[in-house]
């Protein structure tokens, strides 16, 4: 979920992948299909990182790549159907950090285990969240102390939605409305793309999500970023100052897009998904592509994605805890 990559830990990392080599045989002709699920709607960050990857992943990979999009349950139901596929190089997942690491901390039951049901073959991109507020706010608001301003004489607007229930986003609202002392509620939407047709319609005061996603409203300034989560300013917004900057010390946060296979996928298939993968994202097309949406392509081996679950889950889990949030059903 939480990552302390930095951009430049993210070229060292990526560094790392290109002496990566596989020592097991392993099977070198291409696929005929590759399934990638996305637990989210079509138009959000997810989708596009997917979708990208799935373009450039054929034909050397598999001669035909699809983007299979089975949003709900914050990206759980993608999971449980990962879980359910052969292991056989076929049926890939993209998904957030938050869904492998802290849901088991956030839901009271799980229908799936991050260490035993999905097997990680690399990381996708590193990126960090983003505040919005549209229409419905003033425009003079401008910063977090101003909306929470606004949010306490108008508790009766003061929402700010969430790709979905128990996702980062949704827990980064509850952080914020605890430090500001603001009626900030945390609505939760099925994927970002819906939540941000109401931002930028003015039927939802404020929104958090992946920065990227407010990057096509940065000129007409129907959704204005006021904070984001990065451990310093994002290059995408550098006018804008981070939530650390703004007293909210709580929320610095990098998060990820992770590819995994089904569980008990064997260790030559797995190690091909991910060469292949770390060949796309070097590729000067996707970086550019991937800037658009605000994030960096930031490969890994499958033992360092791994690692880092690991990592995080003992990291964010206990945190998570600390602050009285309920488990959700």
């Amino acid at each position: 979920m939480v990552s302390i990559i930095t951009r430049r830990g993210a070229l060292h990392m990526a560094g790392a992948v290109l002496a990566f080599s596989v020592t097991a045989a392993r099977a070198q002709d291409a696929l005929d299909n590759l399934k990638i699920l996305v637990g989210f709607p079509a138009g959000g960050t997810a989708d596009v990182t997917a979708r990208w990857l799935a373009d450039k992943l054929a034909p050397a990979y598999a001669k035909n790549a699809i983007v299979d999009n089975k949003p709900g349950a914050a990206g759980r139901i993608a999971i449980d159907l990962l879980k359910n596929a052969p292991p056989d190089g076929r049926t890939m997942l993209i998904t957030p950090a938050s869904t492998v690491t802290v849901y088991p901390t956030i839901y009271r039951q799980l229908s799936y285990d991050p260490t035993k049901d999905v097997t990680p073959v690399s990381l996708a991109a590193t990126f960090v969240h983003g505040i919005a507020v549209g229409p419905m706010v003033p425009t003079e608001v401008r910063t977090l102390a101003q909306f929470a301003d606004w949010a306490k004489a108008n508790p009766g607007k003061a929402n700010c939605g969430n790709p979905g229930e128990g996702s980062f986003p949704h827990f980064l609202t509850m952080l914020l409305a605890r430090a500001t002392g603001a009626p900030i509620q945390a609505v939760p939407y099925r994927g970002g793309a819906p939540a941000i047709a109401d931002l930028t319609g003015g039927q939802l005061a404020a929104l958090m999500l992946p920065e990227g996603s407010f990057l096509p409203f940065k000129v007409d300034g129907r959704a204005r970023v006021i904070a984001t989560s990065g451990s310093a300013r994002s290059p995408f917004y550098p006018e804008v100052p981070t939530f650390a900057e703004q007293g909210v010390k709580e929320v610095v946060v990098t998060e990820w897009f992770g590819l995994f296979m089904p569980p008990n996928a064997p260790a030559p298939i797995v190690a091909r998904a991910s060469e292949a993968v770390a060949k796309v994202l070097s590729t000067a097309e996707v970086k550019e592509a991937f800037a658009k949406s605000g994030m960096l392509p930031t490969p890994s081996t499958p033992a360092q994605l791994a690692a880092m679950m690991k990592t995080e889950a003992d990291t964010w889990g206990p945190r998570i805890q600390s602050t009285g949030f309920k488990p959700l059903e």
